[in-house]
């Protein structure tokens, strides 16, 4: 068994047991003669008085017998703590020398300090410790000395280091600094942990022979600070590349922030030429301020400067702010495609904690940019494709045990291709909750009819504008374009219970607007239109109300099928219908509308001065309809003999909702259209979503509705005028077992990771871009951004493979004109090997009979690189992209090679 001696630091007897069986296996010629580096630092003053006694043990086999320590007297300064050790083999004490040898796993502890190895040398007098390995015979490995201090472990090949001064020579050392690694060389070591190197080797591969390193000739280290180091080269497989060299450098490794020096990006872009950009500074002044100015110049002419500012007090709020400026120059001056424009957007978010102020919040969400900003300047796919931008800025308060509330909110909206614009600046809004006014408050008996009735009330200011352009923000005509007023609403209602299954609501609305001015339009002869031709300001009221009655009721239908009635259907149908009632506000007496000529022909049309004002105009007419529709859902029950109730429960329709409305005042097409809407579950995961709508009414050979009902012709109960449905789908092979896990985002091939069907989907909306062959820009921008957001994003090659698609379908006849669209879109990925995957995506449009824009991607996973080839082989802009980089964050952008069309260049260059 293993000896343990514990060495106090006041004067002590030594003794010592040598074991027979002690041999040292380590070829000694290959590490450096550590005894005779004993005499190359000077010793540690002190006297060493002649031995005393000595005990002896005996050792047998790889056993070490306790040791009988005599005493020794010494002078000079003695240790603080005490000095524990202990051995596997045996332990050897020289007298001559005062040196104690620990053979077979040795281990020193004193205070932070533990080193453990095949071989230790100890001298207490001297206060050193030294260390080294052995080689293993089986593996023909050599096995590294431990050596740690003040919570930093190293792995070496030799270590010399005095207890006292706390500074140690280290041949061969290995330690990790963050991602990085740090070997080899010859290392000092200082008592501040600071290390000094000459010719080491940081890499942030972890293989044992790493796969790349950048050599240095000398460095030093600062533990969780920094690496900084002289003339330094790559090497790769061994092979060193000069040209790679840097004649200085550093790698941070703080893990809290700190200001410094941000390291600008290097590339080009056809268009504007070479580029340094994104480098700058970065300021830390406290823990809840930060700021980083970034700047960046191109070879033709452009540049660009950008300040960015992230903010957090804990519990009550934090926040980010940006704001950059871009100069963009390009194309040959005096050409048609020449641009030479000034740019920017300015970004701010904030966010309160909602334990601080329970009662108040305030939230900032603003995003402004110039129209062109993102088209020169963006730097991937997402803000390229935007096309719409918009901003909020909200503060809610309520009074606790009171039944108040108020929000004001402003906010913006920016069309990115046209450069409108649309501003509120701002809105408010007071609220009352549910009032019972006539509610008892000592209830005693039943509730009384008239205790239900209830009202709330709401007032709401608004102030804002749209559809101006961008060069007119903040100008006079921005100002005069403006729209603003006061609402108020009181709506009283009631509920009632009748014939114990009629769910019955009465309800009054009563709304009253507040406007300021008048705009009087008349029949110009000379002009022969119509033109506005005064505005009156003052204090106006505008009021109407409306009464309405609705019902609703629910009922249950159950059926048996099967043998003994085993299966249950279960059908819940929700029919309700609602009256409303309003009276004419078009009468001369309410002074809301005003009938003027309109033609030269002496006819005439009716209009109100308040028509452009903010809450609109009550109705010019007398109004009393009907609403009506109908819910349904349909669930079965099965056996199963997994769940503990005995039944499993199917559900067959989410939901089937059919509803319309009438009109009994109409001079025409009285009967609303029906709008259908349907929703079930094929099976898990998938969900079909149906809308349709169908047009009871015939269309004329110009395809404007007539009076005519289709029922009547013999052509079924109604006309199909759109129908719309989809669904997508994704799955994947299980996971290879790996021994840990990730908590970041979902994989770029992992179906759970919605980037690709979010950009599918948006991609195939024809409402929004055209489809996929209506609009090339949008065809072309969409196939690039699948390559681009593809060849950067994290793959997981533990999924072995994985499919998903996507299917959209849309009809649309209004009148006589048909519209459809029907795309499918997939994307899948292989791993061929552990090391080599694929990925495709690409769709087809029926309609147009065509293949929509793929991509084929193509990885490999070399350990500590990944290597990514993107290609889109068919489409309105066909493209490639490669790129190899580290795996590493801390070396991403140092060590990488990437060749691509931007798609920026292809758009201006094609």
């Amino acid at each position: 068994m293993g000896a343990v001696v514990t060495a106090f630091p006041t004067p002590v007897a030594e003794a010592a047991v040598r074991s027979a069986a002690a041999a040292d296996s380590v070829k000694r010629d290959t590490l450096p003669d550590i005894a005779s580096l004993f005499d190359t630092l000077p010793p540690v003053a002190a006297d060493r008085a002649d031995t005393a006694a000595v005990a002896d043990s005996v050792a047998t086999g790889r056993d070490t017998l306790p040791a009988v320590l005599g005493e020794r007297k010494r002078r000079g300064s003695t240790l603080s703590e005490r000095v524990t050790f202990k051995q596997r083999d045996s332990l050897v004490y020289d007298v001559r020398s005062g040196n104690l040898n620990m053979y077979g796993n040795g281990r020193v502890e004193y205070t932070d300090l533990k080193v453990e190895a095949e071989h230790i040398k100890l001298n207490l007098d001297e206060k050193n410790v030294a260390a080294w390995g052995y080689v293993d015979t089986l593996s023909e490995k050599y096995v590294r000395p431990k050596f740690s201090q003040s919570d930093t472990d190293y792995e070496l090949d030799s270590v010399r280091y005095n207890i006292d001064t706390k500074k140690a020579l280290i041949w061969g050392g290995y330690t990790r600094e963050g991602e990085g690694i740090i070997s080899g060389g010859l290392v000092k070591k200082m008592p501040d942990d600071v290390l000094h190197m000459k010719g080491g080797r940081y890499t942030t591969c972890d293989a044992e022979c790493p796969h790349f390193y950048l050599q240095m000739t000398k460095g030093t280290v600062e533990p969780k600070k920094k690496v900084v180091f002289g003339p330094a080269y790559m090497v790769v497989e061994d092979v060193p590349i000069y040209l790679l060299g840097v004649p200085f450098g550093f790698f941070p490794q703080q893990g809290a922030r700190h200001s410094g020096f941000i390291i600008p990006s290097v590339g080009e872009e056809v268009v504007k030429g070479f580029f340094l950009r994104d480098g700058g500074f970065y300021f830390v002044f406290n823990d809840y301020v930060d700021l980083k100015l970034t700047g960046g110049i191109y070879t033709l002419g452009s540049w660009q400067a950008g300040a960015a500012s992230s903010y957090r007090r804990r519990y009550k709020f934090n926040g980010n702010f940006q704001f950059d400026f871009a100069k963009d120059i390009f194309g040959e001056k005096g050409s048609a495609d020449y641009v030479n424009q000034q740019n920017m957007q300015i970004r701010w978010t904030h966010q309160q904690d909602p334990k601080f102020r329970p009662n108040s919040t305030f939230s900032a969400s603003v995003n402004y940019s110039t129209s062109k900003y993102n088209r020169y300047n963006a730097t991937n796919m997402n803000d390229y494709l935007s096309s719409q931008t918009s901003s909020s800025i909200a503060y809610s308060k309520n009074w606790v045990g009171k039944p108040f509330s108020f929000s004001m909110n402003a906010s913006h909206s920016q069309n990115m291709r046209d450069s409108s614009m649309s501003l509120t600046l701002p809105t408010f809004v007071f609220n009352v909750t549910r009032i019972n006014p006539f509610k008892r408050k000592n209830v005693m008996g039943k509730e009384r009819w008239y205790e239900k009735i209830a009202f709330t009330f709401q007032t709401n200011f608004s102030n804002s504008v749209s559809n101006f352009k961008q060069d007119e923000f903040m100008k006079r005509d921005m100002f005069e374009r403006m729209r603003f007023g006061f609402q108020h609403q009181l709506p009283v209602n009631a509920s009632f219970n009748v014939l114990k299954y009629l769910n019955v609501t009465p309800g009054f609305n009563y709304t009253e607007r507040w406007y300021f001015r008048k705009i009087y339009q008349d029949w110009n002869p000379e002009t022969e239109r119509v033109e506005n031709t005064d505005t009156t300001h003052g204090f106006y009221r505008v009021y109407n109300y409306a009464a309405s009655l609705s019902a609703n009721t629910r009922l249950y239908g159950m059926y048996e099928l099967g043998r003994k009635g085993k299966i249950k259907l279960r059908h819940v149908m929700t029919p309700s219908v609602s009256f409303s009632y309003a009276p004419n506000f078009g009468k001369e007496r309410y002074g809301y509308y005003r009938t003027i000529q309109s033609d030269k022909h002496g006819g005439t049309t009716t209009y109100s001065p308040f028509a452009n004002e903010m809450y609109g105009v009550p109705g010019n007419g007398e109004s009393m309809s009907l609403g009506f529709s109908i819910g349904n859902t349909l669930e079965m029950k099965v056996p199963s003999a997994r769940d503990t109730s005995g039944f499993r429960k199917i559900k067959i329709l989410e939901a089937f909702n059919i509803s319309s409305g009438y009109n009994f005042l109409a001079d025409s097409l009285k009967l609303s259209v029906f709008s259908v809407t349907a929703r079930t579950t094929l099976f898990k995961g998938v969900s079909l979503n149906i809308n349709a709508s169908f047009d009871p009414y015939m269309v004329d050979e110009t395809g404007r509705r007539i009076n005519r009902y289709v029922a009547a012709h013999g052509k079924g109960l109604a006309r199909l005028t759109s129908f719309n449905t989809g669904f997508s789908y994704g799955f994947s092979s299980k996971a290879r077992r790996t021994t840990g896990g990730s908590s970041g985002p979902a994989a770029s091939n992992n179906p759970d990771n919605s980037t690709l069907s979010d950009v599918n989907a948006a991609m195939n909306d024809p409402n929004r871009n055209g489809g996929f062959f209506n609009q090339t820009e949008n065809q072309y921008a969409a196939a690039m951004r699948r390559a681009q957001l593809l060849a950067t994003q994290y793959y997981d090659f533990n999924i072995p493979w994985s499919f998903s698609f996507n299917y959209s379908f849309s009809f649309s006849r209004p009148g006589n004109r048909i519209t459809r669209s029907q795309t499918v879109s997939f994307n899948g990925s292989v791993n061929l090997t552990e090391k080599w995957a694929v990925e495709f995506g690409a769709g087809y449009d029926f309609e147009m009979k065509k293949l929509t824009p793929g991509t084929v991607l193509i990885r490999r996973d070399m350990h500590c690189f990944q290597a990514t080839l993107s290609w889109v082989p068919i489409g309105f802009r066909q493209s490639w992209t490669f790129s190899l980089r580290a795996k590493s964050a801390l070396l991403s952008d140092f060590i990488k090679y990437k060749k691509s069309n931007s798609f920026i260049d292809n758009y201006y260059t094609y």
